[in-house]
């Protein structure tokens, strides 16, 4: 059965934004630092096509409809840095 992949991509104070994913039930991948939301949605299609050879769509979060990915400030990788977390 194929997992269920969530991404949301959030912005920074900093003006940089992150993309973390969640593979369900609990693998957290977070890429830290894309200088401009094009560069995080751009890094999202190539998870799609990565994930898609594998039968499993990925979806964008919502509130309601996927688990919580929010790491802690200190568990957070430096920017430009993949970081896994099970």
């Amino acid at each position: 059965m194929p997992r269920r992949v969530f991404y949301r991509i959030s912005d920074r104070p900093d003006g940089l934004f992150d993309a973390i994913t969640t593979i369900e039930p609990d693998t957290v991948i977070r890429r830290d630092g894309f200088g401009s939301l094009a560069e995080a949605e751009e890094w999202v299609e190539g998870l799609r096509v990565l994930m898609a050879a594998l039968s499993a769509p990925v979806a964008q979060a919502d509130a309601a409809g996927s688990p919580d990915v929010e790491t802690a400030p200190e568990d957070a990788a430096r920017p430009g840095t993949l970081r896994t977390a099970r």
